[in-house]
């Protein structure tokens, strides 16, 4: 029961938030890395705009992604104890 008391604190959803837009950042770009390496280094961006994002596809593409991270962030978030302001 522990995580519907930290849904009602404040300072955990910034913490969510923080942490899921930086795992986001690096989720995407690794991913991006991982999966056209070969077109990165040639700098054919014309092929990965067409592969990942052309024709509506960026939606789903930054969705399924988006949502890893927030459920990441979640999971992390709740397992910390303190919520103090640094």
């Amino acid at each position: 029961m522990r995580i519907l008391e930290d849904i009602k604190n404040p300072d955990y959803w910034v913490k969510v938030l923080q942490l899921g837009s930086i795992f986001f950042v690096i989720f995407v770009g690794l991913s991006l890395l991982l999966s056209h390496f070969r077109q990165i280094i040639a700098g054919n961006f014309a092929a990965i705009y067409e592969d990942e994002w052309a024709n509506g596809q960026w939606v789903e593409y930054f969705l399924i992604k988006a949502a890893i991270s927030l459920v990441y962030a979640i999971y992390m978030t709740s397992r910390r104890r303190n919520f103090k302001k640094y």
